[in-house]
């Protein structure tokens, strides 16, 4: 008793003697991943490559992250889940599985960001009407100054969180922009976060306001009109397809699960024989894998096509 008592008197002088060390140092380590997270966020205008741009157009969409640093990590998170695969399962697997099961995970990261990207696609369609509305009287109010009305409106506009984002992004990085090419890949990344016949051609229309000079509010004004029809018709034809995604959410989680009870209630399976055949022998585990890959597909095809955009 005496010694515990010892031990927390000494705990608590070392405690006080390093407090103000450890805020100190606490500060600091918070300051540092602070800095490391905006040197992430910084959008860095050098062109390395198709594959290397697409990646970093999806993490800008997605995660408002653009610079090469921030592309190499994803990159090295795909291969080590391909790697954690191979060397969990992948082992036990045949040779052209095994290349599918790496392959497919390393992947993941990449169709996640995909699906993601995509809802955030159809949440700003639906925002067209109120960003149109929004920029077309500020273009006005500002004399015809593309760059300055997609300011204000980045600031001004309501009730329209992603177009909101993406007009602070866009005008953040017009004010860095100094060349034609820069402009144009900041109008095509705004354009492809949005992805609709209406945001090309909303593209277009501040191409031309911003590097030729001319004037686009009728264009403007016409598009607004369009997009407002078409949410009509919108309305109109939806119809809510919610038993595939819930047989794909629900149905085959659950069938693997009763095959988990039956193989325990039926056949006389304790849990770990159950998991030492499914996950330690090849049968098993080649089973498994091609199970997972499927449902892997099926869940991430249905999430990225079942999304319902406000196009033209």
């Amino acid at each position: 008793m005496m010694a515990a008592f010892l031990i927390l008197v000494l705990a608590a002088g070392v405690f006080s003697a390093t407090y103000d060390y450890m805020r100190d140092l606490y500060e600091a380590m918070g300051l540092m991943v602070k800095r490391w997270i905006k040197s992430l966020r910084e959008t860095e205008l050098n062109d390395r490559g198709e594959t290397f741009e697409r990646v970093r157009s999806l993490m800008w969409i997605t995660m408002g992250m653009g610079s090469d640093l921030a592309v190499w990590l994803f990159f090295i998170l795909s291969v080590l889940s391909g790697l954690g695969v191979l060397l969990t399962i992948g082992l036990k697997l045949t040779m052209w599985l095994r290349i599918v099961a790496v392959v497919t995970s390393s992947f993941i990261p990449y169709l996640i960001l995909k699906v993601r990207m995509e809802k955030i696609r159809v949440k700003s369609s639906l925002e067209g009407e109120i960003l149109l509305s929004e920029l077309t009287d500020n273009y006005k109010i500002y004399y015809y100054n593309m760059r300055e009305a997609v300011e204000k409106t980045a600031r001004s506009i309501e009730d329209a969180p992603n177009s909101k984002r993406l007009l602070a992004d866009l005008s953040r990085g017009l004010e860095r922009a100094s060349t034609e090419n820069s402009v144009k890949r900041l109008l095509t990344e705004f354009s492809l976060s949005i992805n609709t016949s209406w945001s090309n051609t909303l593209n277009n229309l501040m191409y031309f306001s911003i590097l030729k000079g001319i004037r686009v509010e009728e264009a403007l004004e016409d598009l607004e009109t369009t997009i407002m029809k078409a949410r009509e018709v919108r309305e109109y034809s939806r119809r809510q397809m919610n038993e595939p995604r819930l047989m794909i959410r629900y149905l085959v989680p659950g069938c693997y699960l009763l095959t988990f009870v039956s193989g325990i209630r039926f056949f006389g399976l304790g849990a770990d024989e159950f998991i030492r055949y499914q996950f330690y022998t090849e049968t098993g585990a080649t089973w498994f894998t091609i199970l997972l890959i499927l449902y892997i597909i099926s869940y991430m095809a249905n999430l990225y096509f079942s999304q319902n955009k406000l196009d033209l």
